[in-house]
């Protein structure tokens, strides 16, 4: 597992091998606060399809950093 930071939020990203040479997009928003940590887990498209985990994590660290731009922007429900 992979952890990147995106504006103060840790991102960890983890990838999961469906098939020979098919990956899919997994990541978790780690939000530490006061007393606890909050996790978030992030999917890709169930029928999206990487041919490496790279590609894949790539692509779950996009989707992370868009769910965090809305939360800091206030556009996902969340802000």
């Amino acid at each position: 597992m992979r952890n990147r930071t995106y504006r103060e939020h840790r991102v960890e990203l983890d990838a999961e091998q469906i098939r020979a040479g098919e990956w899919v997009a997994r990541a978790t928003i780690v939000i530490v606060g006061h007393k606890k940590e909050m996790r978030i887990p992030i999917f890709g498209r169930r029928r999206g399809t990487f041919d490496s985990k790279r590609q894949a994590d790539a692509y779950g660290f996009e989707l992370a950093k868009l769910w965090i731009d809305g939360k800091l922007w206030g556009s996902n429900g969340h802000g």
